[in-house]
């Protein structure tokens, strides 16, 4: 799928000097009724590629399929990766994009109540598999997560019942399930970390600096907070 987020995105006639990877993670970027990449993360990487006279190409793929073909590719990079202290030798970076981070939902009229993450063990709580936070939550030994591909099916799950909680992002969750007619309430925040454009390690250097530098720009003229980053 090629995205037509912006006068750069590669043509035909156009060999694309980056190839970028994204998932269904809406509203940051999502596949649009149109056949384009949109939502506000993929409008700032195009944006940020056109001033810095690069020419991109997107492809919408499963998480895992998009990361391993970033990962096994020079010029190759994933919007986005939370950009965690375990990840941050493994790529090359460009961000923040975006402060994102997660934690734990529930139904808006459920009666459970946390007050750490353990005290999630005993409910059944869906998770996209691979996520970070649901490495993190596997890693602290959750016996009852129920993994699933796209994280749209933990809205679902929720509503049915098949699940009392849902492991999810900050950002994605509550538009997710707005737009599947599920009515959640935050529980429990876990924690909070930067989304940058994660590169294959081998991308040319001079392309993400440039990036970086047009980015930094516009950080600049709108200030923000550190992010706290994830320790593994």
């Amino acid at each position: 799928m090629l995205a037509g987020t912006g006068v750069s995105a590669a043509t035909d006639n156009t060999r694309p000097e980056i190839v970028i990877y994204t998932e269904d993670y809406k509203p940051l970027y999502f596949p649009h009724e149109d056949g384009r990449i949109d939502g506000s993360v993929t409008r700032l990487v195009q944006s940020l590629a056109d001033e810095a006279g690069i020419s991109v190409q997107m492809h919408m793929r499963p998480f895992k399929r998009g990361l391993n073909a970033v990962e096994s590719n020079a010029n190759h990079c994933f919007m986005a990766l939370w950009r965690t202290e375990a990840r941050e030798p493994n790529f090359k970076w460009v961000g923040p994009l975006e402060i994102d981070g997660y934690g734990l939902f529930a139904l808006k009229d459920s009666s459970i109540r946390l007050s750490s993450v353990e005290d999630s063990f005993g409910y059944a709580t869906g998770a996209v598999g691979g996520w970070t936070s649901t490495n993190e939550l596997q890693d602290a030994g959750h016996p009852n997560l129920v993994l699933v591909y796209e994280d749209r099916l933990n809205a679902n799950m929720l509503k049915t019942g098949h699940t009392q909680l849902w492991l999810g992002g900050l950002i994605s969750s509550p538009y997710v399930a707005a737009q599947e007619g599920v009515e959640i309430r935050k529980l429990l925040t876990l924690q909070t970390v930067e989304l940058a454009l994660a590169c294959n390690p081998k991308t040319d250097v001079s392309l993400t600096d440039r990036l970086q530098a047009v980015l930094n720009s516009h950080l600049e003229k709108k200030p923000q907070s550190n992010p706290k980053r994830l320790t593994q």
